[in-house]
C-alpha cells in the first residue's frame, strides 16, 4: 500500500526505477532549462521543444555530453500529491529518457566552468502522455570524463508540465507581486546598507528585477504587493539620505520664516512627510558627494520607474514596514493602526491609489491579528493558515468577520530541485500544474500566487508567460474580493506554538516604543512644528517587521540606540549654575543660565528639585533660539536655615527632564532680631547725635550773637 501511494505520489511506476539509478554523489554538471514549449500540454500533435544550459562545475573536462529529455507517464491528479512530488529527492527516479535519435543534443566538449547551450525537440508522441494531470518532464545530462560514462545521470533540471484534454473550459489565476525588503537604521537616521540598496535597485539588482517582472507582464492582470516602508526608504537615498531632521517642517512653516533657515540639514530630511516635498535641490553648501549622488541617482530612477509601472494598476499596500501583525496583536495592538495609517500616509503622498492590506510572507496570521485587520482592507492568507485547506468556489473565505483570499501555497512553494524553487520557469509550470489539476477537477477557484517576499527573478517574463495558455484566464485580486466568500469557523486557523514562537517578542516593541517617546520629547520641545516624531516612528516600526523575525535582537538594539541618540540632543539643552548660593534672609533669588546645544529654537522649563525645607520657584517658558543662552533669576523661600542641596533640571513644558542639569548647595542664613535692634539703636543713636550736634550749634550762635548785641 505504501508504495503505491508513494507511486501515484511521483506519478511513476514503480517497475521503471530499477532501470535508472541514482548517483550518490554530487552533480558535476548543472543544467537549466531556460525555455519549455509548450508550457502545457493539449491534444494537438505540436512537439515540446527544450532549451537551455549545462555548465561544467567540476576540475576536469567533460566530453561527449548527451542531454536527453525525460518524462512521467502516470499522471499526477490533485495539489496534494503535486506537493509531495516537488518535494522529493533531485536524484529520485520520476520518469524515462526519450533517447530516439534527434530527439536529444550533444555538446562536444566543456572545459572546468565552461557553459553551452543546448535544443532538444520531442514529438508529441514520443511523451505517452494521454491522460490529463499534471507531468514530471526535464532534462538529464550524461557524458565521458575520467571516469567513463555510465547510466547515471551526471546533472539534472526538473519541472511539471500539464495536460488539459478539454480546453473549451477555462481555469483563473492571480499573480500578487511582492516589493518588500528589510529596512535597517542608523542611530541618527539614516538608511543602513546604502551599497546593499544601490546594488538592488540598480541594473540586475533584486529589487530593481521586480521591475522587470512587472514589467514583462505586459497586458497581464497581475496586482502589486507594497510595503510603504521601502518606498520611503528609496526616497530618502534619492534625497541624499539625510539624518534624521530637527528642521522645521516644510508643509507648516512659511518659505520666510526665519526658524526654518537656522536648520543645518538640507531640506531633503524631511522627504514624505505630510505634504513635504520629495526631493528639492539642497542648498549649494550642502551639495551630496559623488557617492551619494550616484546612489541618489538609482534611487530616484527606480521610484520613477515604479511610479510610472504602478499607474493604472492594482495595489495593496502593507502596514508600514512590513510590520509583524501577528506579534503586534500581542505586544502593541495600536502599532498596528499606526502602521496603516502611516502606510497610507506614504502611499497618498506618492500619489499611489492603493488598498490596504495584510499578507504575511509565509501566509499565516494569528487569530487575534486577523481580528486587528481593517474592515475595508484586503487580507490574503495562504491555504497552510487553515487546518484543511478549505473548499472554496472562488479562492473566498470568511472567517473572524473578515473576508480572506486564500493564496495557493503549493504555487508559492515553485517547482522541484535541483532548479531553484523560485525560477520563473519553475514558478509558471507550478502555477499552471496546479490551475490545470484544478480545471481538470472541475474546479472554479482561482489559483492565487503570492510570489516569495525575496524572489530575485532573472528572466521574469517566463512567468507571465503562463497566460498565453488559452485555458488560463489572468485576475486581480480585488476581482476575488468582489465574490461570494465560504463562512469558515475560526477553530479552522491553524496557528501553532512553532509559529507563535517565530514573532517578534516583547523587547522589540518595548524598544520601538521608548524610541517614539524620546522622539516625542524631542518633537514638543522644538518650537517649530516638525516631522521628529514621524521620521522615529518610520524607524520604530522598521524594526517590528516580519522581516527582521531572523534578527530581533539587533533590532531592538537599533531601535535603543536611536532612542539614545535623541537622548543625547536632547541633553544638550543645559543649565549651568553658580558653583552655590548664600541667601542673605530667609527669602531671596537663585540665577541660572540655560544653553540652547541644538540648532533649532527650543521651548523649555527650568525645574529644581530639593528638600521640602526650601522652596525653588519654577521658571517662566523660555524660548531659546539655536545656540542661544537664556539667564533667568528663580525665587527662592527657606523655612528652616542651613544648608540645602537643590537640583535644576531642564524639561519640557509637561515637565519631562530633558537630561541636562545643574546641583548646587544653597546656604540659608537669616539675620538675628537682636542684630535688627543695635542697628536700629544705632540708627536712632546716630540721628540723636546729629541732633544733639544740630541743637547744641544752634544755641552756640545764639549765644555769640547776644553776647555781639551787649558790647558797648
Amino acid at each position: 500500500m505504501v508504495a503505491t501511494l508513494l507511486a501515484s505520489l511521483l506519478g511513476t511506476p514503480l517497475d521503471a526505477a530499477a532501470g535508472a539509478p541514482a548517483r550518490a554523489d554530487s552533480e558535476p554538471l548543472i543544467v537549466h532549462i531556460d525555455s519549455l514549449s509548450p508550457a502545457a500540454l493539449t491534444d494537438n500533435d505540436r512537439p515540446v521543444r527544450i532549451t537551455g544550459t549545462v555548465t561544467n562545475q567540476s576540475a576536469e573536462p567533460w566530453t561527449g555530453v548527451n542531454l536527453y529529455a525525460f518524462r512521467s507517464t502516470t499522471p499526477i491528479i490533485d495539489s496534494t500529491s503535486l506537493a509531495a512530488s516537488a518535494a522529493i529527492d533531485p536524484e529520485q527516479y520520476v520518469g524515462d529518457r526519450v533517447v530516439e535519435p534527434g530527439s536529444f543534443d550533444t555538446v562536444d566538449l566543456l572545459q572546468p566552468g565552461q557553459t553551452a547551450g543546448f535544443s532538444i525537440r520531442v514529438p508529441r508522441e514520443q511523451l505517452g502522455i494521454v491522460e490529463p494531470g499534471a507531468y514530471w518532464i526535464g532534462v538529464h545530462a550524461i557524458g565521458d570524463s575520467s571516469v567513463p560514462r555510465d547510466e547515471f545521470a551526471d546533472g539534472r533540471a526538473r519541472t511539471f508540465i500539464p495536460f488539459v484534454e478539454d480546453t473549451r473550459e477555462t481555469a483563473e489565476a492571480a499573480v500578487v507581486l511582492p516589493v518588500r525588503d528589510q529596512v535597517r537604521h542608523t542611530a541618527a537616521g539614516r538608511v543602513s546598507g546604502v551599497r546593499r540598496w544601490s546594488a538592488s535597485l540598480g541594473d540586475g539588482g533584486r529589487l530593481e528585477s521586480v521591475l522587470d517582472a512587472g514589467e514583462s507582464a505586459a497586458g497581464a492582470p497581475f496586482t502589486w504587493l507594497v510595503d510603504p516602508a521601502v518606498l520611503a526608504t528609496v526616497a530618502r537615498l534619492a534625497a541624499g539620505n539625510p539624518r534624521r531632521s530637527l528642521a522645521p517642517d516644510p508643509a507648516a512653516v512659511p518659505e520666510d520664516d526665519e526658524g526654518a533657515e537656522d536648520s543645518s540639514d538640507p531640506p531633503e530630511a524631511v522627504v514624505l512627510g505630510p505634504g513635504a516635498p520629495l526631493g528639492p535641490p539642497a542648498p549649494p553648501e550642502q551639495q551630496l558627494t559623488a557617492d551619494k549622488e550616484a546612489v541618489a541617482a538609482v534611487a530616484q530612477a527606480w521610484l520613477d520607474r515604479f511610479l510610472a509601472l504602478t499607474a493604472g494598476r492594482t495595489v495593496l499596500s502593507l502596514p508600514y514596514g512590513d510590520l509583524d501583525v501577528s506579534a503586534a496583536a500581542t505586544h502593541g495592538p495600536d502599532v498596528h493602526t499606526d502602521a496603516v495609517a502611516r502606510g497610507s500616509e506614504v502611499m497618498d503622498a506618492l500619489g499611489v491609489a492603493h488598498t490596504p492590506a495584510l499578507a504575511p510572507p509565509d501566509g499565516i496570521i494569528s487569530p487575534d491579528a486577523l481580528r486587528a485587520a481593517a474592515p475595508e482592507g484586503t487580507v490574503l492568507l495562504g491555504g497552510t493558515s487553515f487546518a484543511v485547506p478549505p473548499d472554496a468556489p472562488d479562492s473566498m473565505v470568511r472567517v473572524l468577520d473578515h473576508d480572506v483570499v486564500v493564496s495557493s501555497s503549493g504555487a508559492a512553494d515553485g517547482g522541484p530541485a535541483p532548479t531553484s524553487a523560485d525560477d520563473p520557469l519553475a514558478l509558471r509550470q507550478r502555477l499552471l500544474s496546479e490551475a490545470a489539476l484544478g480545471l481538470n477537477a472541475g474546479s472554479t477557484a482561482p489559483v492565487v500566487l503570492v510570489l516569495p517576499d525575496d524572489w530575485y527573478p532573472q528572466d521574469p517574463a517566463d512567468l507571465f508567460s503562463a497566460f498565453d495558455v488559452p485555458w488560463l484566464e489572468g485576475v486581480t485580486v480585488p476581482e476575488i474580493t468582489s465574490r461570494d466568500a465560504v463562512p469558515v469557523d475560526a477553530a479552522d486557523l491553524s496557528y501553532t506554538e512553532e509559529d507563535a514562537e517565530e514573532e517578534l517578542g516583547v523587547a522589540s516593541f518595548s524598544s520601538a516604543r521608548a524610541l517614539r517617546e524620546q522622539a516625542a520629547v524631542m518633537s514638543g520641545v522644538l518650537t517649530s512644528p516638525n516631522l521628529v516624531r514621524q521620521q522615529a516612528t518610520d524607524e520604530a516600526l522598521a524594526t517590528l517587521s516580519v522581516q527582521q523575525r531572523p534578527r530581533a535582537a539587533a533590532a531592538a538594539t537599533s531601535a535603543r540606540r536611536a532612542a539614545n541618540h535623541l537622548e543625547d540632543q536632547l541633553a544638550g539643552i543645559d543649565v549651568v549654575a553658580p558653583s552655590s548660593v548664600t541667601l542673605s534672609s530667609a527669602d531671596g533669588t537663585l540665577g541660572a543660565t540655560v544653553v540652547n546645544g541644538l540648532d533649532q529654537p527650543v521651548t523649555v522649563m527650568v525645574r529644581a528639585q530639593s528638600d521640602g525645607s526650601l522652596e525653588v520657584a519654577d521658571s517662566d517658558v523660555l524660548r531659546l533660539a539655536p545656540g542661544a543662552r537664556s539667564r533667568l533669576l528663580l525665587d527662592v523661600a527657606a523655612s528652616r536655615l542651613g544648608i540645602h542641596r537643590v537640583r535644576l533640571v531642564v524639561t519640557d513644558q509637561d515637565g519631562t527632564p530633558l537630561g541636562g542639569s545643574a546641583s548646587l548647595p544653597v546656604r540659608a542664613a537669616q539675620v538675628s532680631a537682636i542684630i535688627w535692634y543695635i542697628l536700629v539703636f544705632g540708627a536712632a543713636l546716630l540721628f540723636g547725635t546729629i541732633v544733639v550736634r544740630v541743637v547744641r550749634q544752634v544755641r552756640r550762635r545764639r549765644a555769640e550773637g547776644d553776647a555781639a548785641g551787649a558790647t558797648p
